[in-house]
């Protein structure tokens, strides 16, 4: 009986370490990772000619304590790819894979001020006493924007004052133009945004629709707006009674307009509100 009661204690001493070996490999340096790794998407459309730049921010957490000084926070452009895989025909085995960097991709100094430059350093931080800390990435009103979004691919990198936290929390990508653009609420075609459970799923040619009947912008504070009000509902409904009138206008319907269409092409889905 003592020799039993002798391993069994051995048994958790030895559990007991490794519990405990294993929470030290996260915690035993700092360590950084983003609070959200869903692209977000931005816009100059709404803004007068005049305005020729535009922050938007992206929000890190760190792992762990705190300190009493502000930490620097680095992030990086990298490339983003498509993959497409190649199978045997007869297996259905992977049998190489092809990567193909993605088009308009951002550049600095024409879309976005360079992460590294000297104006921006002050602010790429974690305060003292934080865990958190919004990191400003500022965008550039380039014409090219008018004729294609841009993206910008960016990574977290290790630097003295913190480690990497978890691999699939350390990039995120940013998607901007001078045309339209979903907004944070209508950020994905799923019940995890807001505006999809309101209106469906996303197009420009839709987006475009709600700004013609509602004649204001149709972004993320106009969203915000309409949850507060409680009026998201009434909103739909009008915005579902316009389509039908519009499609079936016979004017619309003899120049081809309708019925209304997701994109100028005549084979694109056709716009539906929930």
């Amino acid at each position: 009986m003592k020799r039993l009661i002798y391993i069994i204690t051995i048994l958790m001493a030895t559990a007991s370490g490794c519990t405990k070996s294993e929470f030290l490999l996260f915690s035993d340096v700092a360590r950084v990772q983003l609070s959200d790794t869903t692209s977000l998407s931005s816009t100059f459309i709404y803004d007068p000619a005049t305005v020729v730049k535009d922050t938007v921010y992206v929000e890190v957490s760190t792992i762990g304590g705190i300190t009493h000084y502000d930490r620097p926070v680095k992030l990086v452009q990298v490339p983003e790819f498509d993959y497409t895989y190649v199978r045997d025909p007869i297996t259905n085995q992977i049998t190489d894979t092809i990567a193909t960097e993605r088009p308009f991709k951002a550049v600095a100094g024409t879309h976005y001020i360079d992460l590294a430059d000297k104006s921006l350093e002050s602010m790429m931080v974690v305060k003292a006493d934080s865990v958190r800390a919004m990191i400003p990435v500022v965008l550039l009103r380039d014409a090219s924007l008018k004729a294609n979004s841009y993206r910008l691919r960016l990574q977290l990198v290790a630097n003295k004052e913190f480690s990497l936290g978890e691999k699939n929390a350390r990039a995120k990508t940013i998607v901007f133009s001078d045309r339209l653009e979903r907004f944070y609420s209508w950020r994905i075609d799923g019940t995890a945004a807001g505006a999809f459970n309101n209106f469906g799923k996303y197009s420009t040619g839709k987006h475009q629709f709600m700004i013609d009947v509602l004649k204001v912008n149709i972004d993320e504070i106009w969203y915000q707006a309409a949850l507060s009000a409680q009026a998201l509902t009434n909103y739909a409904n009008l915005l579902k009674r316009a389509l039908t009138t519009f499609n079936n206008d016979p004017a619309n319907i003899a120049s081809g307009k309708a019925p209304l269409r997701e994109t100028d092409s005549p084979t694109s889905a056709v716009i539906t509100f929930p």
